[in-house]
């Protein structure tokens, strides 16, 4: 994988290509390993095959651009349980063909939107197609849109008001994605998934059969919507969610522990005020409290161990649009898989 050569702006970004692979199925099947199950296609079309995946990292979701000549891929139960993804993935068509053969089989044209959720079963299968997807975590969008049950797949029409309007909006994306200064990259991050709210509308739940919400995607639903009680501790959410506290430390070891992952999820939520234009008059105690800081000093202290500068001074970095990147960076080079992770990590 290698960081694309243009552009200057503040989204990371990398580019992969099977090109000169000496295999090239199985250098995409390892790159999708997170996501889906591939299923090989016939002898003649493995020979053949060839496929492309560029990536962008807003912060708070991921803007990609894949070309396959086909393949089948699908997210069975038995994956569900094993990575735990919990993201809505925002699919435009441009060109070829897509079947959704899960729970039904449904064919996508060309400026078809599919919307899909990577915690509910999932099969499908591409011809020669050319897709834009928006991949962002299910905490981002509000419970009455991306609740925790799993939800079935939806198609938004390419001729229809919000199948254009949608289509639009990811190809406006991925035409600027190289020319963001940081500032538009943080104001973006927040705003992006309201606009996608208002466009998508609630999903309907998968049948009893397709599961319930796992654990994380319980935890994690929880934390977002309660960011701003002072009383959210571990204490508290075992006692709501009825888990052990066993389970509960568990779950966030790998991201430092449940007060780690808190925190992270309240200075971005403050970092995202703070960058966004609409909040310009607001103070920043009041966006610290909003935030479920007890108060300024303490906010600040915290704000700049995480981001390397004050939130005054974050915020007048976001109105000259020189705000650093607001996505990680691995020195091990970036990955799909890691970047999927870190949506949900906080």
């Amino acid at each position: 994988m290698t960081p694309p050569d243009d552009g200057n702006g503040a989204v990371r970004s990398f580019v992969f290509t099977t090109a000169g692979a000496d295999d090239p199925l199985g250098a995409w099947r390892t790159v999708l390993d997170l996501l889906f199950e591939c299923v090989p296609p016939p002898r003649s079309a493995a020979i053949s095959f060839n496929a492309s995946l560029v990536v962008h990292h807003f912060g708070t979701f991921l803007l990609c651009r894949s070309n396959a000549s086909g393949g089948r891929y699908h997210r069975s139960r038995h994956k569900l349980a094993g990575d735990d993804l919990d993201h809505i993935v925002v699919s435009c068509l441009l060109s070829g063909g897509i079947a959704l053969g899960h729970p039904a089989v449904k064919r996508l044209r060309p400026g078809d939107v599919s919307i899909v959720d990577l915690s509910a079963p999932l099969a499908f299968a591409v011809t020669n197609a050319d897709v834009l997807h928006l991949v962002l975590p299910k905490w981002a969008l509000p419970a009455s849109i991306a609740a925790e049950q799993p939800a079935s797949p939806r198609i938004l029409l390419g001729g229809s008001a919000m199948g254009i309007f949608v289509r639009g909006m990811l190809e406006a994306l991925a035409a600027a994605a190289r020319h963001f200064a940081g500032g538009e990259v943080v104001a973006l991050s927040g705003a992006v998934p309201e606009l996608l709210a208002s466009c998508l509308g609630a999903m309907a739940p998968v049948s009893p059969a397709g599961g319930r919400a796992s654990l994380g995607q319980r935890l994690r639903r929880h934390i977002e919507e309660n960011l701003p009680r002072d009383d959210l501790t571990p204490a508290s959410i075992a006692r709501e969610l009825g888990v052990s506290r066993t389970q509960l430390y568990r779950h966030f070891d790998k991201v430092g522990g449940v007060n780690t992952y808190i925190r992270r999820r309240r200075l971005r939520r403050g970092l995202a005020a703070l960058c966004d234009p609409r909040h310009a008059d607001r103070r920043i105690g009041e966006i610290a409290y909003d935030a479920g800081f007890a108060d300024e000093a303490h906010f600040s202290r915290l704000f700049r161990q995480r981001f390397g500068m004050s939130p005054r001074e974050a915020r007048a970095s976001a109105r000259t649009g020189s705000h650093p990147g607001v996505s990680p960076a691995s020195p091990a080079g970036p990955s799909l898989s890691d970047w999927l992770l870190a949506l949900i990590s906080g």
